[in-house]
């Protein structure tokens, strides 16, 4: 959803929007910036207090920023190369060398507060990063306003993880730029006004777990109440995937299980790079290290023989699976209550090994099972304009208008043989909303040889916010139904 210039204005010309401009443009104190931290990402203190938060940025803006005070740049270039300067040069306080030259490791979470500071003397270059932790949160508002991220750097590339902030202000910079926000404003747009519009993300019906991984690290830190929070684990990570807690040392054991609430997290500012959120927490009977090292099929396991070290993001196999829930049951617990990996199959008969088949042998007979058929309610790789003399061709458009130049479609559909990984989904989805964005289309759909996933537009698109459905699990009436309904021409339904 592109950027509505009079809903801004009602907000900016309102009670609220002005006292959150206000709370930019009026800061003085690093008290008050360390406000604003904890007023838009609450979570912060689950790693900074209100003390060392203060510290970080009196450190930053006096060893590092203030020297710069009264400094006029020019252009983007300028602005980019003392950013650079400043994370590449450590950190020397008092004689004593805190940061490193050349430590983006360390550096990488510290970003968030040298952020702020750049923002109090630049704010024309630079915007203020408070999603610590929340990288989730910024690509859903990208995905809303239909802002295109930069490629996050692989994870052993600290330095281009720290240098990735400096792309985001440049991709922001032009955002603000093009639709007339001051620096201040831009940020109340960001902290205040973006996630009012986005509101909380809606839960949905939780997947069938596909896998299982292990995770690792003691609880206790968070308190006995902690529902609900960020955790680093593999990357791969699906959304309603079961993840094994064993808690380090003193406790050694297996406690307890979570369902992760989101596909993995690649954030390219947290120390572990890959994490996902994790709620619904099972209490289980405690599974010692002792008693894992003492049984008879986990005494081999690899992970069980390093003591857990590498725990978090560690895959779980069927048979890692089913052993431990052997051994949960041994000490009179109902595994019956805890989650089941379940294993999509194809419908009997059906052999896929390439994406034709997909198309042939899966998605049009579907399309056809609910009453809808090639030339009339849908058509194959409609081409679409995208710039001069350029077209692209999406794989399906269903309840579409083929009139030259006025290309729209309800349903946009890509089909792809397997997208085995979070990464390929991801590039799949955000090649479909580039197709969506120009048919104006309600719904995106993606689907392989295991399943479909169904990306409803009603309140903005969001690479994160999806429907999935199996192939074999569409038999069911209610699921079959309920999906033809996501893919009925809203026209006739809403």
């Amino acid at each position: 959803m592109k950027f509505n210039q009079y809903l801004w204005n009602l907000y900016k010309n309102s009670p609220d929007g002005k006292s959150a401009i206000s709370s930019f443009s009026d800061r003085k104190e690093w008290m008050e910036e360390e406000r604003l931290f904890e007023k838009y990402n609450p979570k912060i203190k689950d790693s900074f207090n209100s003390e060392m938060i203060c510290g970080i940025l009196e450190d930053f803006w006096c060893y590092k920023v203030s020297e710069h005070e009264g400094a006029e740049l020019q252009s983007l270039d300028e602005a980019g190369k003392l950013y650079e300067e400043i994370i590449s040069t450590g950190l020397i306080i008092e004689s004593e060398e805190v940061l490193k030259i050349g430590d983006f490791d360390r550096m990488l979470e510290l970003i968030p507060f040298l952020s702020m500071e750049l923002n109090y003397l630049f704010g024309e270059y630079f915007f203020p990063y408070i999603y610590i932790d929340e990288f989730y949160q910024l690509t859903r508002l990208a995905d809303y306003f239909e802002i295109e991220l930069p490629t996050i750097p692989k994870k052993p590339d600290y330095k281009a993880r720290c240098m990735y902030y400096w792309e985001l202000c440049k991709v922001f910079y032009k955002f603000r730029t093009e639709n007339g926000l001051s620096p201040d404003e831009f940020s109340a747009f960001m902290y205040d006004y973006a996630p009012n519009v986005l509101g909380t993300e809606e839960k949905g019906k939780m997947p069938q777990p596909s896998s299982a991984w292990f995770i690792g690290g003691l609880i206790k830190g968070y308190g006995k109440e902690w529902t609900v929070g960020f955790w680093q684990s593999n990357k791969e990570t699906k959304k309603g995937d079961v993840l094994i807690h064993y808690e380090t040392s003193p406790v050694s054991a297996i406690t307890c299980l979570w369902i992760a609430q989101v596909d993995g997290v690649i954030d390219p500012f947290a120390h572990y790079y890959s994490n996902t959120y994790v709620s619904n927490k099972i209490d289980i009977p405690h599974i010692s290290l002792k008693e894992l090292k003492a049984d008879e099929y986990f005494s081999n396991h690899p992970l069980i023989r390093k003591n857990f070290q590498g725990v978090n993001g560690w895959p779980v196999t069927g048979k890692d699976y089913a052993e431990l829930m052997r051994m949960i049951e041994a000490k009179g617990f109902d595994t019956s209550v805890l989650p089941q990996i379940y294993a999509p199959s194809l419908p009997e008969g059906i052999v896929i090994k390439e994406e034709k088949d997909v198309e042939k042998k899966l998605l049009e007979p579907l399309l056809n099972e609910m009453g809808w058929y090639e030339h009339k309610d849908y058509i194959r790789q409609l081409p679409i304009h995208a710039g001069r003399g350029h077209r692209i061709f999406p794989d399906y458009a269903l309840h579409y208008d083929n009139k030259p130049e006025e290309e729209k479609a309800k349903v946009l559909i890509e089909a792809k043989y397997h997208m085995k990984n979070n990464q390929e989904i991801e590039a799949a989805f955000l090649q479909a909303f580039s197709y969506a964005k120009l048919l104006l289309s309600s719904v995106i759909i993606l689907c392989d040889k295991e399943c479909i996933m169904v990306y409803d537009g009603k309140n903005g698109f969001s690479r994160s916010r999806y429907r999935k459905y199996y192939w074999e699990e569409i038999k069911n009436p209610d699921l079959y139904n309920e999906l033809k309904n996501k893919l009925s021409d809203p026209i006739n339904y809403e």
